[in-house]
């Protein structure tokens, strides 16, 4: 498993999962993303930089992943994880303002989709 900010070096064929973050900043609860998605032993690369609607940004993300999972996270603290044979305005999950604990769940999950594992409970009223 491995992790990477920024840009994938060209020739690097490593699937991934992508967690792209609007703004050219990285939030603080990315942090807690990629723990959850490392817990799980799956590749990532997070990639700062980006704009335009998280939904749509979680979707081309997904369809850029060999892994077909792609992440969003904003400036503002929404999350949504999207997969690539998902509808692009139904992500998966789509949550405002996660806790660090919900964050590093998002991130299992993301990983977890991508081994085709069963999901973990995201906050109170969580149903898959």
């Amino acid at each position: 498993m491995s992790g990477c900010r920024g840009e994938i070096e060209p020739g690097d064929e490593v699937p991934r999962v992508f967690v792209r973050c609007i703004g050219d900043r990285t939030p603080s609860l990315v942090q807690y993303i990629e723990h959850g998605i490392e817990e799980e032993g799956v590749s990532w690369a997070v990639q700062p930089g980006y704009d335009g609607a998280v939904m749509e940004v979680a979707y081309r993300a997904a369809m850029d992943s060999k892994l077909k999972i792609g992440v969003c996270v904003t400036p503002g603290g929404r999350v949504v994880v999207h997969h690539k044979q998902l509808p692009g305005d139904d992500p998966l999950f789509d949550v405002a303002d996660p806790t660090a604990d919900d964050a590093r769940k998002l991130g299992s999950n993301a990983a977890r989709l991508a081994k085709r594992m069963p999901l973990k409970p995201i906050g109170e009223g969580w149903t898959a």
